[in-house]
């Protein structure tokens, strides 16, 4: 009886084998990656992200008058809801289900946050052209001085995703804490310490955050995650 039993097991086992995920040896290529997150985007919901950043950052300029604090708390707001809709909503989910695709999590993970950036750079470049028409600021100082919470806030989103197995919070406790730094920065006088840093010093701050989470984004891309299949179903 026990003979035939594990003769039985065999027999599935071989039979389920190829619909099995194996590890793989070599690594996805990246273009393969960020093109299936490219496909995975609302680009109606990115378009409407867009409008609602320029719509509440040309009334902000205009209550405020401060364009430099205007954009440094108004470009992030499309990668944040972005990285919730994309990442973090669904985070748990993606990682049982990306358990038998081809691709590994962390893989994922790394190409949603590429894509997610290229459009968080596509609204920042839009949101710094429509400040430079109405308050006459110049367009690179606005631009990097937007970009510098952007790429951080970004990386540390990313690194949290990759390192906690359950962050479905953070989508709310990134809100949050955003939410209250902007209430400070407008409470307090940061607008001034914006108007008072160069340019030159936007710029390496901005290089310093991009070479941190291009590295960020290397490692996470790298990473071996193998799913134990008794926790999923």
């Amino acid at each position: 009886m026990n003979d035939r039993m594990e003769q039985e097991i065999r027999r599935t086992i071989l039979r389920l084998q190829a619909s099995m995920p194996e590890p793989r040896d070599r690594q996805t290529p990246v273009f393969t990656l960020l093109r299936i997150a490219a496909s995975e985007m609302d680009w109606g919901l990115l378009l409407g992200l867009f409008a609602g950043a320029l719509i509440f950052g040309l009334l902000s300029v205009r209550a405020l008058s401060m364009p430099m604090l205007t954009i440094f708390c108004t470009a992030p707001m499309p990668m944040l809801l972005l990285f919730h809709r994309y990442v973090l909503a669904s985070n748990q989910n993606m990682r049982e289900l990306e358990a038998t695709f081809p691709y590994s999590y962390p893989e994922m993970l790394a190409a949603r946050s590429v894509v997610i950036s290229c459009c968080m750079f596509g609204a920042l470049v839009l949101l710094s052209v429509m400040l430079h028409v109405s308050a006459s600021e110049a367009f690179l100082r606005l631009a990097l001085c937007g970009a510098v919470p952007d790429i951080y806030l970004c990386a540390l989103l990313l690194f949290l995703s990759a390192s906690l197995r359950n962050s479905e919070g953070l989508s709310l406790l990134a809100l949050v804490f955003w939410a209250a730094l902007c209430f400070l920065v407008t409470v307090l006088p940061f607008d001034r310490l914006l108007q008072l840093c160069s340019t030159a010093a936007y710029a390496v701050l901005a290089a310093i955050g991009l070479i941190l989470y291009s590295i960020l984004v290397y490692n996470v891309q790298r990473r071996r995650e193998h799913y134990d299949m008794a926790h999923i179903g």
